[in-house]
C-alpha cells in the first residue's frame, strides 16, 4: 500500500544501501490495481448464487480471488520495503522492521476507524492487514524456499485450525467489523477474530503474505520469472480446481456433504456457497473465502497467474501507457479502498450494482491520476508513510541502538551489526600513498 514511482521500462533503479526501496516495478502496482478494482466488484456485488441457484458473474470471477491477490501483492510490498532481491541485514533490517511495525499499527487503526462508516457486512480488510504486517516482521529475512515452506504448512494447518474452531464453537465476539473500542473492551476476542474466526483469518491469509514475500525476492524484471509465475500459477489453479471436482463429484464428497447438510441444500450451494462443515469432506471444497486448502491453492494460483500476466504485459510500451491509471490507483489502494467503504455505507450508494461499480472504478482512476499529478503520494499513503519512514530513519540514525549484551567481565558492550548486502560498508583503511 505504499507509493511507487515507476520508470519508463518498468524497472526500478538501484537505491542507496541504507535507504528504503520505494521504487518498484510498474507491473506490481498494476497487479495491485487489478486486485483493488476486483475487490471493489466483489464488495459491490457479494452474491455468489442467484435466487434460481445459478452462479453469478462475480462469484465465478472476483469473489475470493481478489482478496488473495490483494494480500499476496502486500507481501511483495513488504519484500520491497525490506530490500527487494537482497534482504537488508543488520541495522537496515532493524530499520525495515520498525518501518513495517509503524505501518501495521496505522493501517490497523485506519481499519478500525473505517468500521464506523462501512456497511456491517463489508468485512473491512485493513484491520487484518495490520495483523498480517506485524506477523510478517520476523519473516522478512527468510529465504524464498523457507517462505514457500511456511506457506505450505499454513495451507495444511490453517484449515484444520478453522475446523477445530468450528468444532469447539470458538466465538466470533463482534457481529460486525471491530471498531476502535474493540482493543479496550475485548482485546482477547479481537485477537481471536483477527487470527482465526474473522473474515480474513491470519491463520489462512498469512500463507498469501509468505508467497508474496517470496515472489518479492525474485527478479521481477525478468520475463522468464514472469512467464513462470503465469504458467505455474495457471497450473496450480487448474490442479486445485480439478482435484476438488474429482473429490466432490466423482469420489462421493458432494453426496456426503449433501447428506450432512440440511434439507433443501443444492449441489451448487455446497460447491459455491457452502459453510464450513464438521466433515473431512469439507477439505475438498473450493468455496471462496472458506479457507479450505484447495480454495487456498486455487486462489493462490490465480493470483500468481494474474501477476505474471501483468508483468509480461507491462513490458510493452503501449500497455504501460494504457495501464498507467490502474498502476496509480494501485499505488493508492489505502485511500481508494477507504473511500469505497465510505461510499458503500453512505447514502451515496446507488441500487444499480453495475452503475455503482463503474462509478467507483471511474472515480478511483480519475482521482489517482489527478492527485498523483498535482500532489504525488496518496493522502492516506502519506499519512502512513511519514511516521513509518521517520521510524526507519530513527533506527538508522542510531536513536534506538540494539540491546547491550554483558561482556565477559560483566560490563555492557554494544556489538556493531555485521554489514549486510544493503548496509553501508565501513571505508577501507588506506595507507599513505595508496
Amino acid at each position: 500500500m505504499t507509493h511507487a514511482h515507476t520508470t519508463v521500462m518498468g524497472k526500478v533503479p538501484d537505491t542507496p544501501p541504507s535507504a528504503p526501496i520505494k521504487d518498484r516495478f510498474m507491473g506490481v502496482d498494476v497487479g495491485r490495481g487489478v486486485a483493488l478494482l476486483a475487490m471493489l466488484g466483489a464488495n459491490v456485488s457479494y452474491v455468489t448464487l442467484t435466487d434460481d441457484d445459478t452462479v453469478t458473474l462475480s462469484g465465478m470471477t472476483v469473489i475470493g480471488r481478489s482478496a488473495t491477490l490483494f494480500v499476496m501483492v502486500a507481501g511483495i510490498s513488504l519484500a520491497f520495503i525490506s530490500g527487494g532481491r537482497r534482504p537488508v541485514q543488520g541495522t537496515a533490517r532493524r530499520a525495515a522492521r520498525a518501518n513495517i511495525a509503524v505501518r501495521a499499527l496505522l493501517i490497523g487503526l485506519i481499519g478500525l476507524a473505517l468500521s464506523y462508516v462501512a456497511p456491517p457486512d463489508l468485512g473491512v480488510i485493513l484491520t487484518y492487514y495490520g495483523v498480517f504486517f506485524l506477523l510478517a516482521i520476523p519473516l522478512i529475512g527468510l529465504r524464498p524456499r523457507i517462505l514457500i515452506g511456511i506457506a505450505g504448512a499454513l495451507v495444511v494447518a490453517g484449515p484444520l485450525v478453522l475446523m477445530a474452531a468450528s468444532y469447539w464453537d470458538w466465538p466470533a465476539p463482534f457481529d460486525s467489523d471491530p471498531t476502535l473500542s474493540a482493543p479496550f473492551t475485548d482485546p482477547l476476542g479481537l485477537l481471536l477474530q483477527l487470527l482465526v474466526t474473522g473474515t480474513y483469518p491470519a491463520v489462512v491469509y498469512m500463507a498469501y503474505i509468505c508467497v508474496g514475500l517470496a515472489i518479492g525476492r525474485l527478479d521481477l524484471s525478468s520475463p522468464r520469472v514472469a512467464l513462470r509465475l503465469l504458467v505455474g500459477g495457471l497450473a496450480l489453479a487448474l490442479a486445485a480446481w480439478s482435484a476438488s471436482w474429482l473429490l466432490l463429484e466423482r469420489l462421493g464428497g458432494l453426496q456426503a456433504l449433501l447428506t450432512y447438510s440440511g434439507p433443501g441444500t443444492t449441489p451448487n450451494q455446497i460447491i459455491w456457497d457452502g459453510e464450513l462443515a464438521e466433515s473431512w469432506w469439507w477439505l475438498a471444497t473450493r468455496v471462496h473465502h472458506s479457507g479450505a486448502p484447495l480454495d487456498m491453492l486455487h486462489t493462490l494460483g490465480s493470483a500468481m497467474a494474474v501477476l505474471g500476466a501483468v508483468l509480461l504485459l507491462t513490458r510493452l510500451s503501449v500497455a504501460r501507457r494504457l495501464l498507467r491509471p490502474v498502476a496509480l490507483a494501485g499505488a493508492m489502494t489505502l485511500t481508494v479502498y477507504s473511500a469505497h467503504a465510505f461510499v458503500l455505507g453512505s447514502s451515496l450508494r446507488i441500487e444499480n450494482e453495475l452503475a455503482l461499480y463503474l462509478a467507483l472504478v471511474g472515480a478511483a482512476l480519475v482521482f489517482a491520476v489527478l492527485w498523483h499529478r498535482w500532489l504525488g503520494q496518496g493522502p492516506l499513503e502519506r499519512l502512513v508513510a511519514i511516521p513509518a519512514d521517520r521510524a526507519r530513519a530513527a533506527v538508522l540514525a542510531g536513536r534506538f541502538p540494539p540491546r547491550s549484551a554483558p561482556s565477559a567481565r560483566g560490563a555492557t558492550t554494544s556489538r556493531p551489526p555485521v554489514p549486510g548486502p544493503r548496509d553501508p560498508l565501513p571505508p577501507r583503511d588506506r595507507r599513505p600513498g595508496q
